[in-house]
């Protein structure tokens, strides 16, 4: 990922991370499983899902003290898509990666949307919209109603 980044966004924010791993966990019942990568000085926080489109998905998130920050999802059969916000040459602050394969930088639905808990809900509704809801890939990064 610091490939990617063409800008300084600070160290990860440990304490983000936790916040959003409990919030994950109390909010959204198909969590199966969190994990941080590094106990001691994590860098990413890894989300298991129960379902996914084709096979279980995952989230791999990373929120850095600036407020950049990374929701990559994943799944085996090869559905792939991200929401970033962090300096990037060719692409808004905060872009979107489109799937099925993470593709080329689009503008995000969470533009304005800045602080961690809001954008870990928007994500996770936008992640259950389109796949446990079944709506369709095309709704990630749309505004959704209700």
């Amino acid at each position: 990922m610091t490939d990617d980044l063409a800008g300084p966004v600070g160290p990860v924010d440990t304490v983000v991370l936790q916040q959003i791993r409990d919030l994950v966990l109390q909010e959204e019942p198909l969590v199966e499983e969190t994990s941080f990568d590094n106990p001691i000085g994590p860098t990413e926080l890894v989300v298991e899902l129960t379902t996914g489109m084709g096979d279980k998905g995952r989230f791999e998130i990373t929120w850095w003290q600036r407020g950049a920050y990374r929701y990559h999802y994943t799944e085996r059969d090869g559905i792939d898509f991200r929401f970033d916000r962090h300096p990037k040459d060719d692409a808004p602050d905060a872009h979107f990666h489109p799937p099925p394969d993470g593709g080329p930088p689009v503008r995000s639905v969470l533009q304005r949307v800045t602080q961690a808990q809001v954008v870990t809900r928007v994500v996770l509704r936008q992640w259950r919209a389109a796949i446990v809801d079944e709506e369709g890939l095309d709704v990630l990064n749309t505004a959704l109603r209700g």
